[in-house]
């Protein structure tokens, strides 16, 4: 789990800033006042119907992007349909393969 310092709430999320997408995630990356920035998972009912499904894959998206979280840049991973049903290793690689793009360009 991020540190409370690390969280964006959602009157934090970027409204303009870069943006990536792959087949299952999109996410938006934009610079923060410093201090103020930080990671955050949005999982809409439409992509995990069950509260349990979100929280699982919010977890494992989280797990994953706590390496990049960092307070110089608020950046958040949007789940698109089909994200539930990957697997912990595909879910791991492709969201590996969108940050290193989006953090790097």
């Amino acid at each position: 789990m991020l540190p409370r310092r690390m969280r964006l709430t959602r009157r934090t999320f970027p409204t303009a800033g870069a943006r990536a997408a792959s087949t299952h995630f999109s996410l938006t990356l934009a610079p923060a006042a410093p201090g103020h920035g930080g990671c955050a998972v949005v999982v809409p009912k439409k992509v995990a119907r069950l509260s349990v499904s979100r929280h699982l894959l919010k977890r494992r998206i989280l797990s994953v992007m706590k390496p990049w979280c960092s307070p110089d840049f608020a950046l958040v991973v949007y789940a698109r349909t089909g994200a539930p049903s990957l697997s912990f290793k595909d879910l791991s690689h492709e969201l590996s393969s969108l940050l290193t793009r989006a953090l790097h360009t």
